[in-house]
């Protein structure tokens, strides 16, 4: 059975697991190298059973307890071209650290998954969303960090049975805030983050193809909560005629979770 955990998430940081009961990946590790460890330890995870860290894009939230974490354990990093090239460097990732590329909708096998990857747009090197396949074919989708909804992202996302998604602000709230006006803009544009509007859009609609699990992810803590982000993406599902626990199922990833792992 496929074990999922949003571990963090944020703009403070973000790390997800997916996995089965003996092997994991975790996909960023954007907090550091002790706090992973803590969570994967209240979790009962073995730093053995990690066959490899996916890594979304090299900024700052996503990558910050890399360079420790593979030192300490040899884990492989499985990124794109242009995320590893912006990880060495930085010098987030040591010299020796064993690297793989991905490449756009090349899948990979990992340890006893199948990972695939696809480009997604954000304002970074070359950023990527994945979808992970466990042996008992449940498959995970993480799509983060996205300015718009591409059509293959969202095909992607269709063929999950969890889809891990952003919705990062509320619109006004951005609009009405304390960020600068050039802040806004970024976060507003096409290479910027998803918004719960159109974060409802996308969920209703993989919702009506068939899509059951739903993590809100990526929440901003200065332009969102997660209530409104809930009753964004509940009212959308709503008005597709979809019913809370029967249909679907919707959970707002927590900033650090104390949660134990998902199992399905």
């Amino acid at each position: 059975m496929a074990r999922y955990g949003a571990l963090f998430s944020g703009s403070q940081g973000n790390s997800t697991f997916v996995g089965t009961a003996t092997q994991g990946l975790l996909i960023d590790v954007g907090v550091s190298a002790k706090r992973i460890e803590e969570a994967l330890r209240r979790r009962e995870i073995t730093p053995d059973r990690i066959s490899g860290v996916l890594i979304t894009h090299e900024h700052c939230d996503h990558i910050q307890g890399l360079r420790v974490l593979t030192k300490r354990y040899h884990w492989p990093v499985y990124a794109s071209e242009g995320t590893l090239t912006a990880l060495m460097n930085s010098g987030a990732i040591t010299p020796g650290c064993d690297v793989v590329p991905l490449y756009d909708r090349e899948p990979i096998e990992i340890g006893d998954m199948q990972v695939t990857p696809f480009h997604t747009p954000h304002d970074a090197r070359e950023s990527m969303g994945f979808c992970i396949e466990t042996p008992d074919e449940r498959k995970i989708g993480i799509a983060t960090d996205m300015g718009v909804m591409w059509d293959e992202v969202e095909r992607q996302l269709s063929l999950c049975d969890l889809v891990h998604i952003e919705s990062n602000h509320d619109v006004n709230m951005l609009k009405c805030g304390p960020y600068p006006y050039p802040l806004q803009q970024r976060i507003l544009s096409d290479r910027g983050h998803l918004s719960n509007e159109v974060c409802a859009e996308v969920v209703a609609r993989l919702a009506m193809n068939g899509v059951a699990r739903f993590t809100l992810a990526h929440l901003s803590a200065n332009n969102n909560t997660p209530g409104i982000a809930r009753r964004a993406n509940v009212s959308a599902l709503g008005q597709a005629g979809l019913v809370f626990d029967r249909d679907y199922l919707l959970e707002i990833a927590a900033p650090v979770s104390e949660s134990p792992l998902t199992i399905f």
